[in-house]
């Protein structure tokens, strides 16, 4: 067995400092009014299912922070007819998510449906 390897061409383009460095994608599953909810403030924000998706998440954070996490029993069941999308969100927000997925024992679409359902009943 032989393995080559080159270097990329002089004129090939190599991605470098791209702004999605501290970015990274997660599959969200959302219930079809949430996402129907979630597009429709989107359409008023004027700005992508990420960007209003990452607002709601620190908006969720800081209310976790001032108030505490919400005690409630572990759920066995997800809601049926979910929607997986992927959205990207920083590095800090995906770190501060599995922190909280660590000590509630919840999974991450179950807290960013709870970020977003908390942020559309408060608008």
């Amino acid at each position: 067995m032989h393995f080559e390897t080159t270097l990329p061409n002089e004129k090939q383009l190599v991605k470098t400092g791209t702004s999605r460095r501290n970015y990274t994608t997660i599959y969200v599953g959302l219930t079809p009014d949430l996402v129907k909810k979630l597009r429709n403030f989107v359409g008023k924000e004027g700005k992508t299912e990420s960007e209003v998706l990452r607002k709601m998440l620190d908006v969720y954070f800081k209310y976790i922070d001032k108030k505490g996490l919400p005690l409630e029993p572990l759920r066995k069941t997800s809601p049926v007819g979910l929607k997986f999308l992927p959205r990207s969100i920083t590095k800090k927000q995906d770190v501060k998510l599995r922190g909280l997925v660590e000590k509630t024992g919840r999974k991450i679409s179950e807290l960013v449906r709870e970020a977003v359902e908390s942020f559309i009943e408060q608008r």
